[in-house]
């Protein structure tokens, strides 16, 4: 995910479909949220939100509050106009820039792509509400997920018919409503898949151990192909996309030993998992710099600002966001299990 990101905001050309991952993303979040929650629920028999939101706020803010600071330091000393520059500023803040984009206020696009941190945050503070209610009511898990999944259809034939109606690419692609579809299948998952003491059928898994690796091959072969300004993505691709991607978080999960787990495993990838939310939110002001404020070449980009992109999302996690996120006890970690922040964006 992390990388077609960033071959994309580097020539877009270069993969024009990253965006297909981002769905992966929503639902792989959503999953390991809606789990945290369930384990949590489980020992205590209620929702600790003091302890949710914290655990939230100690994971992302820091390392985004550290590069807005830094952004605006640049942008002041490179005496680039203020007004558009504070806006986006703001929007990423305050985590309504998807909506900003989704209505196309204007604004400098330096930091449009914490669009997608916006939609996570306001799930993070709507979901933990509704769980607890759900829980409360001790509503049977299959309603649970069967309204789940009927909120995901909902999403999805909403963003169809919004597509028929002539909707901007912006509004289809940003705003919350049209991106429920990959979050609620998330946390149905979670939902059929947590607390199952007796694990998972044998047939079922071996069906998974081909279904992962395809369903994963034919998303990465789609970012080649589909593309943003397709109207044909929002029609039907992106709902194929989702699903595509649901499969994919449930293979990972049901069976162990998938084509893709040794990828997922080796060291290059556990790696960039650590660092994936420090890439995600300094790459794109990074590129964005070099290339409009400074009229950097694309080749000179490539050549210095990966490995200054990489560099400086090793020592945000290791200087910024570890020391926050070590102050989790023990008991509430979640282990080798990092919640993946936004990789994927447009």
């Amino acid at each position: 995910m992390t990388v077609g990101v960033l071959a994309a905001h580097l020539q877009y050309s270069w993969y024009p479909g990253a965006i297909v991952f981002m769905d992966t993303f929503f639902v792989m979040s959503s999953y390991l949220i809606t789990s945290l929650l369930l384990k949590d629920y489980t020992s205590g028999a209620r929702v600790n939100f003091r302890r949710f939101y914290a655990r939230r706020a100690r994971r992302l803010l820091p390392c985004l509050l550290v590069m807005l600071l830094v952004y605006t330091a640049v942008v002041a000393l490179l005496r680039r106009p203020w007004e558009a520059e504070l806006k986006a500023i703001a929007a990423a803040l305050f985590y309504y820039m998807n909506w900003a984009r989704a209505f196309d206020w204007p604004m400098s696009i330096s930091l449009g792509h914490t669009w997608s941190l916006a939609i996570e945050e306001q799930f993070y503070i709507v979901w933990p509400l509704l769980f607890a209610l759900v829980m409360y009511l001790r509503s049977l898990k299959v309603m649970v997920i069967a309204s789940l999944i009927a909120g995901a259809a909902l999403s999805a034939a909403w963003r169809l018919a919004l597509a028929e109606d002539g909707a901007t690419f912006n509004r289809l692609y940003n705003a919350t409503d049209v991106r429920l579809d990959g979050l609620s299948l998330g946390a149905a998952l979670a939902f059929a898949i947590r607390g199952r003491h007796g694990g998972f059928p044998a047939r079922l898994r071996r069906a998974f151990d081909w279904l992962t690796p395809t369903a994963g091959g034919i998303l990465f072969v789609a970012g080649f192909f589909v593309s943003y300004y397709d109207r044909s993505w929002y029609l039907w691709q992106s709902q194929v996309c989702v699903v595509l991607s649901t499969l994919l978080v449930a293979g990972l999960v049901i069976s162990p030993r998938t084509l893709l787990h040794p990828l997922l495993e080796s060291a290059p990838a556990v790696f960039l998992g650590k660092i994936c939310y420090g890439l995600y939110v300094w790459h794109f002001p990074v590129f964005f710099t070099m290339e409009h404020h400074l009229g950097i070449d694309l080749p000179v980009r490539v050549a210095v600002g990966l490995p200054l992109l990489l560099l400086i999302a090793t020592l945000s996690y290791n200087l910024i966001e570890l020391p926050f996120i070590s102050r989790e006890p023990r008991a509430t970690a979640r282990g080798g299990i990092q919640t993946p922040e936004p990789s994927a964006a447009h």
